[in-house]
């Protein structure tokens, strides 16, 4: 009998949304309970209840106010379930997150910030009523650090912590809808449905602070903010570690402190209770504050880089925690990986792989690859890395890897049905949908195993991971292990395209257009020309930079007169506007004789003018040039005939008053 290590659930208490739609809550707060009661004994304990929400309610929370109405209903069958109130005051937070922009608030409307201001005060309400029914609930002053660092705190819950009393009646949002203009009050109401906000709601709010929590005045000194909930939470936990990171998170530069309040909080009594590894811990954040999102490439200054490089092996070398050993050596691989130094970055990754299994998609493809670049004939060490991840439990490519490895015998794995099946169920039930199918494969094609990356694509598929239909698209347009074979291209490329893929979208347009160009039956021509249009545009609808670009170029394309009139006002409008492309594309429509409706020659080559202006480099608009107006003696004659009757007042572009 074939066994594989346990994966771990993905669920670090409970798979709270199943239970919340089974209403099984007796189970609900019996687990969370327990998980609470058990964060003050052990680290281990600590870190799975901190970590458990929202992440356990992920399903319940991404569905917004059907969601919702789930946690409500545990409250009403168990009024004095605390949980009940912090899953819901997670959900608020949560929500204030997606109208903010998911932490990048310079990219939030004045319309999101109102609605996570609205969110925000559900979710200290919450957070203060889970308190109420348990006293030593730390993680609801917890969450109220994290949400009046991220959108300040409310008026009312600062008086409630500073003199005891809450609000003398309910809480409404400030939504000012009156005197605003319709089109924004419809699209504010239409937010705030999304997450189950009402515009006229009442919130009936606490009157009394929770007896657990501290004063505000500690010592000589008035705690207020993100401060007070910081102590607070302390307070009722003093010998926290997850959240003590978490704070220093806030401590940064970026959210107004500096490196060197982080080092004074470490050393400081808040932090007496830690052990020398968790103390580096929280070093090891101000490291990753300074280096761990930036990305080196070849454009990078090569003394900046040494430098970057330089910190990080120093910081590996002083590291006490593994984890972080990993991380750095990792990130010192990937700079040598983004200057195309491929020795360097497949040591560096050798040499962090020793120190933690390998826990991410990328760089387990990554270190596939580099095997088969640099170390064909010697599968030991990527064959290693492979089980140990996979055992990890963490890795979705990784164990794709030890299934399909297992399966063909190869990376120096023993051939092994059972074996193989069980790893590949574990690698679709931990992730479904996953994208590490798609670069798995990928990774083998860019090793030359195209019969591999082939196969796996379709496991892929089967498994229904993310963009495989892309990938198999893109295998039979290029002859991958496969004959060319646009036909099935645009088969997978629609697959793609429907499922909402900008890409797919795009490269259906251009497959059907050269398989339009290739084919000689008239209806199955246009067929296939008009497909091309329509894929283009809706790469473009989908956000695909090149979509409208290509879109007016295959409508130039199209040889069914009828089907140009279709799309006429539609270039115009583009071409009105200065688009190169769509004048070009205006002067074949115009330059094309047997169009009886639109012919207009003198019209075509003053487009075509207005597109030399502005383009004058563009490849589409020289070839419209020299076919429409340069093919032979006579039509490069009337060209320049026409040319000069045409003022330079006429021609369009982006400066003309004309256009």
């Amino acid at each position: 009998m074939t066994t594989i290590a346990p994966i771990p659930s993905p669920w670090k208490v409970c798979d709270a949304s199943a239970l919340l739609r089974a209403g099984d809550y007796d189970t609900l707060d019996q687990l969370f309970d327990e998980a609470l009661a058990a964060s003050f004994h052990d680290r281990t304990s600590e870190e799975r209840y901190h970590a458990a929400l929202p992440a356990d309610l992920k399903d319940c929370i991404d569905s917004g106010s059907e969601g919702l109405a789930l946690l409500r209903a545990w409250q009403a069958a168990r009024p004095e379930s605390a949980h009940a109130w912090l899953c819901e005051a997670h959900y608020w937070f949560h929500w204030a997150y997606e109208y903010r922009g998911s932490g990048w608030s310079n990219t939030v409307t004045e319309l999101g910030w109102t609605c996570a201001h609205a969110c925000c005060t559900h979710a200290a309400v919450c957070a203060i009523r889970a308190l109420e029914r348990s006293p030593t609930l730390w993680s609801a002053p917890a969450l109220l650090m994290q949400s009046v660092a991220a959108f300040e705190e409310p008026a009312w819950l600062s008086e409630l912590v500073r003199s005891g009393r809450g609000p003398a009646g309910e809480l409404a949002h400030d939504l000012a809808l009156e005197g605003m203009p319709a089109d924004a009050r419809d699209e504010l109401l239409a937010m705030l449905a999304r997450s189950g906000i009402r515009a006229d709601e009442r919130i009936a709010c606490p009157q009394t602070v929770p007896e657990s929590l501290p004063p505000p005045m500690q010592g000589k000194k008035l705690l207020s903010g993100r401060q007070y909930w910081m102590h607070a939470t302390i307070h009722l936990h003093p010998r926290l570690f997850f959240f003590l990171r978490q704070c220093i998170w806030f401590m940064q530069p970026r959210w107004g402190g500096s490196h060197d309040r982080v080092r004074a909080f470490i050393a400081s009594p808040t932090c007496a209770h830690l052990d020398e590894v968790e103390k580096d811990r929280l070093r090891h954040e101000i490291w990753r504050d300074d280096h761990l999102g930036n990305e080196v490439d070849e454009d990078d200054d090569p003394e900046d880089v040494r430098q970057w490089i330089e910190a990080a092996r120093k910081r590996a070398e002083e590291a006490l925690y593994p984890y972080h050993r990993w991380e750095t050596l990792y990130w010192i691989s990937s700079a040598h990986y983004g200057r195309g130094d491929q020795p360097q970055a497949f040591a560096f990754l050798k040499e962090a792989e020793a120190h933690w299994p390998i826990e991410d998609d990328d760089a387990m493809v990554r270190a596939v690859f580099l095997s088969f670049q640099l170390e064909p004939q010697d599968p030991s060490w990527p064959g290693q890395a492979i089980v140990r991840s996979a055992n990890a439990g963490e890795c979705t490519a990784a164990m794709i890897l030890h299934g399909y490895c297992s399966l063909k015998g190869v990376l120096g794995f023993v051939p092994n049905a059972a074996a193989a099946e069980a790893w590949l169920e574990a690698a679709r039930r931990h992730a479904p949908g996953s994208l590490a199918w798609n670069k798995v494969s990928y990774a083998f094609r860019r090793g030359n195993r195209e019969a591999d990356a082939f196969e796996l694509a379709t496991m892929g598929l089967a498994a229904g991971g993310d963009s495989c239909d892309y990938l198999l698209g893109l295998f039979h347009e290029e002859g991958v292990h496969v004959a060319p074979d646009l036909g099935k291209a645009i088969h997978y490329y629609r697959q793609t395209a429907e499922g909402g893929g900008n890409m797919g979208a795009y490269k259906l347009g251009y497959a059907s257009y050269n398989l339009g160009q290739a084919t000689q039956e008239p209806a199955e021509r246009s067929r296939l020309l008009r497909q091309a249009v329509e894929a283009a545009r809706q790469a473009h609808e989908l956000g695909h930079s090149e979509g409208l670009e290509s879109m007016l170029m295959f409508v130039g394309a199209l040889e069914d007169v009828p089907a140009r009139h279709e799309y006429l006002e539609l270039v115009r409008e583009h071409a009105q506007q200065g688009d190169a492309t769509a004048m070009a594309t205006m002067s074949v429509l115009l330059a094309d004789s047997d169009d009886k409706k639109l012919y207009d020659y003198r019209e075509s080559v003053r487009w075509i003018m207005g597109a030399q202006a502005v383009a004058p480099e563009s490849e589409y608009v020289r070839n419209v040039t020299k076919t429409c107006h340069q093919d032979g003696f006579l039509s490069s004659t009337l060209y320049k005939l026409t040319r000069r009757q045409i003022k330079a007042h006429e021609i369009p572009g982006a400066d003309n008053a004309m256009v």
